[in-house]
């Protein structure tokens, strides 16, 4: 290899390194997604109207919620990658509403390589989130929200586990949503708001360890959401990232024109079109949403499928 084929090659891994410190940053597993739903929607419903699962994107609309509502997402993800959701939420009196919910993401075992390319040592990694959400507001659907939440990280390294490093942390969220008239909503979040660290205790398997603390990005989201006519929603929104030069720019629409079915579609002016559905159904008259979205990959890593199931009980 001559002098300006190895410029090329050094060239090339300086700007792989620079772009994982530019968009990577503690808890953004947290940020790919919680339900199809969201994803097919790009996750730009700050201001959407309470629906399964939402209080992850902003918990005020809880303030809107009915019933009792139970969901399970299951993502089934390209590069031995998975995703899982437990949720449950509960209307309580006084338009205001609490949710639980639990989200777990792993990576299976996975060559770690150096700035050279050289491979080093096998990885895997699985992070928990728990999440406990309260919202309050008015009969028209304005209200606040705080989320509590819980994260849980492990990074184990080589084939044995014998290195092994942990994280945890516990942050808040804050968020408004302001119903102007019915067709139109805008809503904010302030993720990250407080206590942004998350603390990591490194044991080498030598009988040594320590620790350092990373700090989770500030992410402000203002969004709205536009009722175009009785069978269509038209979602904007924008992530602003106090650690990064990038914002997100993110717009969805969705269509309910058919009979117990939706079409979604997405697009993340940072990433790429994401597609999904929905589909209502009863089984010995429990109602039941079936919620679908794939991700293509906007890096080459293949199809992803994403599913979410959800039962929805009034009281």
């Amino acid at each position: 290899m001559d002098k300006t084929d190895g410029n090329q090659m050094r060239n090339k891994y300086l700007y792989i390194i620079l772009l994982s410190f530019i968009y990577s940053s503690a808890g953004a597993s947290y940020e790919y997604g919680h339900s199809a739903r969201s994803v097919s929607l790009s996750s730009s419903l700050v201001a959407d109207n309470y629906n399964n699962l939402n209080s992850f994107i902003n918990p005020a609309s809880l303030n809107q919620s009915k019933g009792k509502i139970y969901g399970l997402s299951y993502f089934i993800m390209s590069l031995d990658r998975s995703l899982q959701t437990f949720y449950y939420s509960q209307k309580l009196a006084g338009n205001a509403g609490v949710s639980a919910a639990i989200l777990r993401t792993s990576s299976g075992e996975f060559m770690g390589r150096d700035s050279f390319n050289n491979p080093t040592n096998e990885l895997s990694n699985t992070e928990y989130y728990g999440l406990l959400s309260f919202g309050v507001g008015t009969k028209n659907g304005t209200g606040i929200g705080l989320s509590t939440r819980i994260h849980y990280s492990n990074l184990y390294v080589n084939e044995n586990h014998i290195d092994k490093y942990t994280g945890n942390s516990i942050t808040l969220d804050f968020g408004g949503i302001i119903n102007i008239n019915p067709k139109w909503r805008i809503g904010f979040k302030f993720q990250n708001f407080l206590n942004p660290y998350l603390n990591w205790d490194i044991d080498r398997g030598d009988g040594l360890s320590n620790s350092y603390e990373e700090v989770y990005p500030s992410i402000i989201s203002f969004g709205s959401m536009f009722n175009i006519n009785q069978n269509s929603k038209l979602f904007i929104q924008q992530d602003t990232y106090d650690k990064s030069k990038f914002n997100q720019t993110k717009i969805a629409y969705e269509y309910l024109g058919f009979d117990n079915f939706d079409l979604r579609c997405g697009y993340d002016f940072n990433k790429d079109i994401t597609l999904g559905f929905g589909y209502n159904f009863y089984i010995n008259q429990l109602p039941i949403i079936l919620d679908y979205a794939v991700d293509f990959g906007n890096q080459g890593e293949g199809l992803s499928h994403l599913f979410t199931w959800s039962i929805g009980l009034n009281e």
